[in-house]
């Protein structure tokens, strides 16, 4: 288990961060503006060798991928990543909790295609409620699934309207080609299975859920394990004008 897991989550929870619950408004906090990819400096060309299934199907064989994730409520993403820290092994931790929608997009048609599409799916799609459920095993680690009644279904929804326009174009990567079942991962790359195993215990019997609000979506660069966020996309917000739950 990575260093630090012996505090627990509850004393995280209770120390740092605001309680929250399903019937309970958090103060809004409006995603802030960010520059368009035209603002950006290009970024040098990254060598690297992913798996073929995770490679997205365009003529260059080496161009910048960009990743797109649901993003959520401050507060919410806070929680996740606080608890993402404690299991995750941190000489490998180069990321803050994430739902992902698309993992490898191409950044030739990232203005042509990709950015626009975003653009109308997100000015059509209301925020919606999402909740950080019940954690499930993996092979290496454990992760936080999000159930379809609770967020999932309509995080598929996004998805697929995305999906479909752009598989028609015919440049997913295999992976992006499949299903969307998005989830938090927590603790992954941990070869021994007696750590695994303990963690997922501890995580199993003290994790009570969180509630929180999707609010957008926002597009990343990746840069040899690390991500770089490039743009936010704001989703309408609720009848009720509040960003969380």
């Amino acid at each position: 288990m990575a260093s630090g897991a012996a505090k627990s989550w509850a004393s995280i929870t209770s120390q740092n961060l605001p309680r929250q619950d399903a019937n309970t408004s958090a103060k809004q906090t409006p995603i802030p503006a960010y520059p368009t990819i035209a603002e950006v400096s290009a970024p040098p060309r990254i060598k690297r060798s992913p798996s073929p299934s995770h490679v997205p199907r365009t003529q260059s064989k080496d161009e910048n991928v960009y990743i797109l994730t649901l993003a959520t409520d401050v507060r919410h993403h806070k929680a996740m990543t606080a608890l993402r820290n404690q299991y995750f092994p941190t000489k490998l931790n180069k990321l803050a909790a994430h739902l992902t929608l698309f993992h490898a997009l191409p950044g030739s048609l990232l203005e042509s295609n990709i950015i626009p599409h975003i653009e109308t799916v997100a000015a059509q799609t209301k925020q919606f409620d999402v909740h950080a459920a019940k954690p499930f095993r993996m092979k290496h680690g454990f992760a936080i699934s999000v159930p379809k009644a609770e967020g999932g279904a309509a995080a598929q929804a996004v998805h697929a309207e995305l999906q479909q326009k752009w598989a028609d174009d015919g440049f997913l990567s295999e992976q992006d080609r499949g299903g969307c079942r998005v989830h938090y991962t927590i603790m992954n790359k941990v070869d021994e299975e007696a750590d695994v195993a303990k963690a997922f215990e501890e995580v199993s019997d003290e994790w009570k859920g969180d509630w929180g609000t999707v609010e957008g979506l926002s597009l990343w660069r990746y840069e040899r394990g690390w991500w770089k966020l490039q743009r936010k996309f704001e989703f309408a917000k609720k009848a009720d004008g509040h960003n969380a739950t």
